[in-house]
């Protein structure tokens, strides 16, 4: 009820973080955001003292993908894709297993706290983060340990799928939209594993987001 009222009586800029902790509170009632959230602080921290802010773009981000991908040990589950888990941030933090769009939460929220110049990019199929640097935007591929990519890049990328190239697909997502396609995900792995009640749960959820 706490996150349904959160979905119904915020704005388009919506506070993510707390939605997204609100969410995996839904599922998951006796969690202890604060120390979660205490931890992200803590991620940040770290790379606070190793990170030089006067460098260019890509020396911020080797920093970050080296902490989050080869210290923590982040990782995109590809062997269970589609299992709930992976869009719950508590449960990603704790197995360090999650999908693009919860890999990117945790990226982003980290990258928040430094103040970085971050955005989640909803491109149909795959999410990503689009860093703006003095020089032009780099996009991090947050499922693929961080990788790189230019503008031509995504362009070819959504070229190759189904649903072709708009100029709208890498235009940042307001945390409203966000919180609606983890949402729309999370309803969608629940009807595949024919589980009415959780299947409900979130289309309440969907109904409230798209108001």
């Amino acid at each position: 009820n706490r996150f349904l009222a959160f979905c119904l009586n915020q704005g388009e800029d919506l506070d993510l973080e707390e939605g997204v902790w609100l969410l995996a509170q839904s599922q998951y009632p006796d969690i202890n955001i604060a120390a979660y959230q205490a931890l992200l602080d803590s991620y940040a921290s770290d790379l606070r003292d190793r990170i030089d802010f006067g460098s260019g773009a890509e020396n911020i981000l080797a920093s970050m993908n080296h902490y989050l991908f080869s210290e923590l040990e982040f990782r995109g589950n590809e062997q269970n894709y589609y299992e709930p888990e992976n869009s719950y941030l508590n449960r990603v933090v704790d197995r360090r297993l999650g999908n693009p769009m919860s890999l990117c939460l945790v990226y982003l929220f980290v990258a928040r706290r430094l103040r970085l110049p971050v955005v989640g990019i909803g491109m149909p199929g795959h999410f990503l983060i689009r860093f703006q640097a003095s020089t032009g935007e780099v996009y991090i591929d947050a499922f693929n340990r961080g990788k790189l990519l230019t503008k031509a890049d995504c362009i070819k990328y959504l070229l190759h799928t189904s649903h072709g190239f708009q100029e709208g697909y890498l235009a940042p997502l307001t945390p409203r939209r966000i919180m609606l396609r983890i949402c729309s995900t999370l309803h969608q792995i629940y009807t595949q594993m024919d589980l009415p009640e959780e299947t409900a749960r979130l289309q309440r959820y969907i109904v409230a987001l798209a108001k």
